[in-house]
This record gives structure tokens, C-alpha cells and sequence, in this order.
């Protein structure tokens, strides 16, 4: 089960990764306000959930949510790097490309949060 505190750092969480997809979808890109989400999106995971004492969890999920961490972390950091990519892109079809691959990242990362949120149970 998920305990309460754990849940709503995981909304909250999924909240801001939703409005960075929202930022993302916009005809004109504001690269610099999509950095500064992305930034507050990577110390919101790094202080608010990884900080979440994971004892509290129910041991049937602790795996499993340990490997969404993981999994979650390591898209981040892929999400820097493509957002550095975008930024430095000056052909239109790699800067579509880049926008595709950004995209499909952050929707691999809202279903990672929803998938903590849903197959556990609030307690």
C-alpha cells in the first residue's frame, strides 16, 4: 500500500511532469521556461521522492516502486540531455525530431508516476 505522504508527493509530482508536456506542445517553445520546469521537475524528484522513507511501503510493492525510481531517474537525466539537444538543434527536421523524442520521454515518465499511483493502493 501506498501510504498518504508518499501519494501526494507522487500527484504532485505527476502534476508538474504534465505541465512541462503542456509547455511542450505549445507552437511557440519558451526553451527557457521549459528548462526552468525541467530543473524544478529534477530537484522535486531528487528532494520530495527520493527522500520518502521507502520502509513505509507495503514490501509487496517496494520492489517495484524501487524500480520505478530507477527507471524514472534515469529518463530525467535522458530528458536533460534531449532538452540540451533541442536547445542546440538548427535544422528544422532535427529539432521535430528532438520535440518527438522529448515528448515520447515524458510520456514514458507520466506513466511511470501513474502506474506508482495506481497499482498501489492509497493507506
Amino acid at each position: 500500500m501506498l501510504p498518504k505522504e508518499h501519494n501526494k508527493q507522487y500527484q504532485k509530482f505527476s502534476q508538474m511532469l504534465n505541465q512541462l508536456q503542456q509547455l511542450m506542445a505549445q507552437e511557440n517553445l519558451e526553451l527557457e521556461k521549459i528548462s526552468a520546469i525541467r530543473k524544478e521537475v529534477q530537484q522535486f524528484f531528487e528532494i520530495q521522492i527520493m527522500s520518502l522513507d521507502n520502509l513505509e511501503l507495503d514490501r509487496s510493492i517496494t520492489f517495484q516502486v524501487k524500480s520505478y525510481l530507477t527507471e524514472i531517474h534515469k529518463e530525467l537525466r535522458l530528458l536533460y540531455v534531449d532538452l540540451t539537444f533541442l536547445q542546440a538543434s538548427r535544422n528544422p527536421q532535427t529539432t521535430q525530431r528532438r520535440l518527438a523524442t522529448i515528448k515520447d520521454r515524458l510520456k514514458t515518465l507520466i506513466g511511470y508516476c501513474g502506474n506508482i499511483l495506481s497499482k498501489t493502493k492509497l493507506t
